[in-house]
């Protein structure tokens, strides 16, 4: 059976925070977006002229550092912030993470004057597994599925969905994806069988229009959010 000690180790980490009717300006964000981590984001800074009628989720900014495992996504309605594990070597802090992704969320509210209406973090972990379908249907279906129809499956993928209250404070929704996938990690190309987890949870996209949250609450929400991660990942793969 697969155990949560199985998925110690992170392929990727997304802080995101959606900043609805902000009146983005493609060329007067640009300078002070260049100010923010310009030693993280040491690459070229990609700047997209793309029409008015594309969704206002659509990056128009994408900077990125020199070997891409940090990734910066500015849309006019959100802002994407990721840490991708780029070779097989390279290991993702998680803490370290979103410590920065706090402190980079504030200096873009501080020099922008948008206000953040929803809030959300995803993480993927992943465990090199040989045979990986057949060790997610094996955990989570009935023996007799096991024999049929989910025996000697190629893929195998779960999802499943919670809306709660987190910290007292966060209406949220709770998404946890475990699918089997092939892993690759460039320059080498090395390719690893494997499962990945995906755990998802963002504050509920009805409140957007209503609810503006404070950096005190972001820092809460991203201070807080790797234990509760951990803690619903514990409930799918227990170690006992």
């Amino acid at each position: 059976m697969l155990r949560v000690e199985d998925f110690q180790e992170a392929i990727s980490i997304q802080a995101t925070m959606f900043t609805p009717g902000f009146n983005f300006v493609t060329s007067k964000i640009l300078p002070g977006l260049l100010q923010i981590h310009p030693e993280e984001f040491d690459g070229d800074p990609a700047i997209l002229p793309l029409p008015q009628e594309i969704p206002l989720s659509i990056p128009r900014i994408i900077l990125k550092n020199n070997d891409g495992s940090k990734k910066l996504e500015v849309a006019p309605e959100r802002v994407n912030y990721f840490r991708l594990k780029v070779n097989s070597e390279d290991l993702i802090l998680i803490d370290e993470f979103l410590e920065s992704a706090v402190n980079l969320l504030a200096l873009y509210l501080e020099k922008t004057g948008a206000n953040c209406g929803r809030i959300a973090a995803v993480l993927k972990r992943f465990s090199c597994k040989d045979n990986p379908a057949i060790e997610i249907a094996s955990h989570f279906c009935r023996e007799g599925f096991i024999d049929k129809p989910f025996n000697e499956p190629t893929n195998f993928e779960i999802h499943a969905h919670k809306k709660y209250r987190f910290m007292e404070s966060f209406e949220v929704n709770s998404w946890v994806r475990v699918k089997s996938a092939i892993v690759t990690f460039k320059p080498t190309n090395l390719a690893l069988s494997s499962i990945i987890v995906e755990q998802d949870i963002n504050t509920l996209s009805e409140l957007i229009e209503t609810r503006i949250y404070s950096m005190e609450e972001i820092n809460s929400f991203f201070y807080n959010i790797l234990p509760e991660f951990d803690k619903i990942l514990n409930l799918y793969f227990p170690t006992e």
